[in-house]
């Protein structure tokens, strides 16, 4: 699965609530009542977000007797793994109010394709003004500047100056884990494609009648 598709299942705070909590829990597993109670969400409605953190690989699923059973183990191999991980770090204190707010400033940032080639363009030149990123970029200017203050601010990308005063772009150096990950990730290239996280011979636990549902992720 590509990089900024992985990003958009966990772009999400009741997702990113869901997916700490199985990591949390004893052997990384809670079926989807269990997960729904802990956000406040109807097993109907805790089940649409699970299918998209599975489908991204964050978690695989199984049925055990009555119960679908989440379990906080990605495949490894990847983009999800290895993102999952770097959450982990963030997931491990007391969850305090408003803890996603910042976690989600960096999801963000490598949640659209259009970030994600800027990212890549910038660390391919290393030090790169504003209207060769434009061309490296295949970006008209108006959408590079946008997109580069979301960077900017998640502490994606760094601006300076260059020797002759102009406007200069490159990758900063984070101590975040995670937005060091997402920087390795968009440099590597796109991971293999993820299916799904549940098994084939277990119904999706999404749909009454057995059927995916088609109903698409708003962020």
């Amino acid at each position: 699965m590509q990089l900024w598709k992985t990003c958009r299942a966990v772009n999400n705070e009741i997702r990113l609530a869901m997916l700490r909590e199985i990591a949390r829990s004893p052997n990384r597993e809670l079926n989807v009542l269990q997960a729904g109670d802990f956000v406040g969400l109807k097993k109907a409605a805790a089940s649409q977000y699970l299918k998209q953190l599975a489908e991204a690989g964050f978690l695989t699923v199984e049925r055990t007797g009555k119960f679908v059973v989440c379990s906080g183990k990605p495949q490894q191999g990847t983009s999800a793994s290895r993102i999952a991980l770097a959450l982990e770090e963030s997931f491990s204190g007391p969850a305090r109010r408003g803890w996603q707010a910042a976690l989600l400033v960096t999801i963000n940032a490598f949640a659209h394709h259009v970030r994600v080639r800027i990212v890549r363009a910038v660390s391919e030149a290393g030090h790169v003004g504003f209207e060769d990123l434009a061309r490296a970029a295949g970006l008209p200017p108006a959408t590079l500047r946008r997109q580069l203050g979301i960077l900017i601010s998640a502490g994606v990308i760094s601006a300076g100056e260059d020797g002759d005063g102009l406007r200069d772009y490159a990758l900063a150096r984070p101590d975040d884990p995670l937005v060091r990950v997402l920087l390795d990730l968009a440099q590597e290239g796109d991971w293999p494609a993820v299916k799904c996280g549940a098994r084939r011979d277990v119904e999706p636990f999404w749909s009454r009648d057995g059927r995916k549902s088609k109903r698409k992720d708003s962020r």
